[in-house]
């Protein structure tokens, strides 16, 4: 977040408030070529707090080069504002370093604007007492966002009661994220859990900020949105294998659904994101009851994406996927005619690119083949074989998305072979099992599995004198 423009008198150098005064006015009317030429001349003041002004302004008619020259002058002369401003740009360019010595400058004169910045930063790079520190310098200052991440930095190291009083503050100070927070807390207390163990930090590069640092992601929640920040968690718990960070993006989107109650096709995503949270819990622990309650949280997606007409495919598939998953512990044969009717469904109502449409159809192929092998209907593989074909003309082989639609696709071929007693799609089986090897990147955790189907049609080719 930029540090605001001053807008304020600057009885030092009337010459170049008058300039300022006119760009505005002429942004105003639409003049921007006008407001970038008073402003060139404004940007000769030997006035630090208007010359950041200046860099503001430029920014906001997006000319980053000058507002950067303008940042760093004011900056280098002792304008906080410029130094925070400086180091939001440094980050958004990959400078790290650069931002941080920034920061750290501004909040050591007292800027505000400049402590969750900072602490948002030093959590990135794994120094989570640093980070701590100026959340909590925010939050003594009356900044919301700093209040917010103590909060959650608090719950993460297990203080509920810290994070009890913060919520409380942020909720009294009538700030609208007070609320929520106030309801992450909530959860925290129902169902505690042990503090975040991080791993020991390598640091931050000095370009580029990656999405997990020393092996831990950092944890954050959006107070205004909790439908996006359940879903920011859901790649955040999907990409690491932190049980806390998947045990908060639960909690979330419980929030998320909770908060989402009167409007059928947000409850429908939240409910989606909630299954499909729930089913990577169930898989990693073997908690039967996580993967019950995913189905239902699934089942609940459905159905209010029936009644809104939203995000059908993606409450269909997360239902289906679970299904897959239930039916392969217990082997009930009716769980899995209902993947199969919820897999037709994210099919044929899947929006957005070839791949989008490719992944809900390669699980319908997946769903038909197990049904297939439990009742032997021949139809059945008839149907795999045709979407199969269908997943595979949409795939690219570059996507990350194509081994499972191809390895898909060559089961349900080979398995049509079995059933029909006949080979005119071995070969076609065969080159789609490759195809998907090939395309399988190093040390995948699929790829024993993928060789190992290879090499049975491999020795079936050998047999048969293909």
């Amino acid at each position: 977040m930029f540090g605001r423009f001053r807008k304020g008198k600057n009885p030092g150098d009337p010459s170049s408030v008058d300039q300022v005064r006119l760009a505005v006015r002429a942004m105003r009317s639409g003049d921007n070529a006008s407001a970038i030429e008073h402003l060139t001349v404004a940007s000769g003041t030997t006035d630090m707090g208007a010359l950041s002004d200046v860099g503001a302004l430029f920014l906001e008619l997006g000319q980053r080069d000058r507002a950067y020259g303008c940042f760093r002058r004011a900056a280098e002369g002792g304008n906080a504002v410029a130094m925070h401003n400086l180091g939001v740009l440094s980050k958004e360019d990959g400078r790290v370093d650069e931002a941080e010595r920034w920061w750290r400058a501004a909040a050591d004169r007292g800027n505000v604007d400049t402590f969750n910045s900072l602490g948002n930063l030093l959590r990135l790079r794994g120094d989570d007492a640093e980070a701590r520190r100026y959340y909590l310098l925010g939050a003594e200052a009356g900044v919301p966002d700093s209040m917010s991440n103590l909060v959650t930095t608090m719950l993460a190291e297990g203080d509920v009661a810290g994070a009890r009083r913060w919520a409380d503050k942020l909720a009294t100070s009538g700030h609208p994220s007070g609320q929520f927070m106030k309801m992450v807390v909530d959860e925290a207390e129902r169902d505690p859990r042990p503090p975040v163990q991080r791993k020991p930090s390598q640091g931050l590069p000095s370009q580029g900020l990656p999405s997990q640092v020393g092996g831990s992601t950092p944890v954050t929640i959006d107070p205004f949105d909790p439908l996006g920040s359940a879903e920011q968690l859901r790649l955040q718990a999907q990409s690491t294998d932190d049980p806390a960070v998947l045990g908060l993006a639960i909690d979330t989107a419980r929030l998320a659904v909770e908060a989402t109650a009167g409007d059928q096709a947000s409850t429908a995503h939240a409910q989606a994101i909630l299954c499909v949270l729930l089913r990577t819990a169930a898989a990693r622990t073997g908690d039967q009851a996580k993967l019950a309650e995913a189905v239902r949280a699934g089942r609940a997606a459905v159905a209010a994406a029936e009644a809104s007409g939203a995000n059908r495919s993606r409450a269909s598939g997360a239902l289906a996927t679970t299904l897959m998953d239930t039916f392969g512990r217990g082997g009930d044969v009716s769980v899995l005619v209902e993947a199969v009717v919820a897999c037709r469904t994210a099919a044929s109502t899947a929006e957005g690119d070839d791949t989008e449409r490719a992944g809900a159809i390669g699980n319908l192929v997946n769903a038909l083949v197990l049904l297939y092998d439990s009742r032997k209907d021949s139809a059945v593989i008839f149907e795999a074989v045709r979407h199969a074909r269908a997943a595979i003309a949409l795939a690219e082989p570059s996507d990350p998305r194509f081994p499972p639609i191809a390895i898909g696709a060559a089961q349900a071929l080979w398995q049509y072979c079995l059933a029909t007693k006949a080979l005119d799609t071995f070969d076609e089986a065969r080159q789609l099992a490759h195809a998907a090897l090939r395309a399988l990147p190093p040390g995948h955790p699929n790829q024993p599995a993928v060789t190992q189907f290879v090499g049975m049609l491999e020795q079936a080719a050998r047999t048969l004198g293909r």
